[in-house]
């Protein structure tokens, strides 16, 4: 896949909540019980995840743009010479284009969450989710994991749909080299 769409199917991949386990340490902490987040951080992070299916589920997928973390959108910028903010309109317009015609309902379950820390003592969490997608009169339930990083303090979300994708979120964020993400 060239790494222009790469950006959109990254947010697409996080609206189906696509998610087999990659190497390296896991999520240690179920969310209910975890010390590893403040109360502020589990606020904004409840926060986020909220807004974001709230978001789906308004069938706004150009919004999903917007919780893939900069890191990230900044490293396939680069890579294929276009701005930042270039890639992120693009992205958009193509996230909506990819799923005119379906009905998407769903979201996270932050409840059964799991919650670690990176390497830098940086803490995440591996949300599971569910997506009803809809086209066409036939339905199709999607299950998957989206994985919340912090970045300057603020939450972001990315899908964990495939390699490809674990690998762009270990380059943008090369702390998570020694965690292990989970696939579907």
């Amino acid at each position: 896949m060239s790494r222009f769409p790469r950006l959109a199917a990254l947010a697409l991949g996080a609206v189906l909540a696509l998610g087999a386990c990659a190497t390296g340490t896991p999520p240690s902490q179920s969310y209910a019980e975890t010390t590893l987040l403040t109360p502020e951080a589990r606020q904004s992070l409840e926060a986020r995840v909220r807004a974001f299916d709230r978001e789906i589920n308004r069938g706004n997928m150009a919004a999903t743009i917007d919780y893939l973390p900069p890191k990230m959108i900044a490293q396939i910028s680069a890579e294929t010479g276009a701005t930042p903010e270039f890639m992120r309109a693009a992205a958009g317009a193509m996230v909506e284009g990819m799923t005119a015609g379906m009905k998407i309902s769903g979201g996270h379950d932050i409840t059964k969450a799991v919650v670690g820390t990176t390497g830098t003592g940086a803490p995440y969490a591996v949300i599971p989710g569910m997506a009803r997608i809809s086209v066409g009169g036939e339905t199709m339930d999607n299950p998957g994991y989206t994985l919340a990083l912090t970045d300057a303090g603020k939450w972001y979300l990315v899908a964990l749909n495939d390699q490809e994708s674990i690998t762009d979120i270990r380059k943008a964020y090369p702390e998570f080299n020694s965690v292990a993400l989970p696939l579907r």
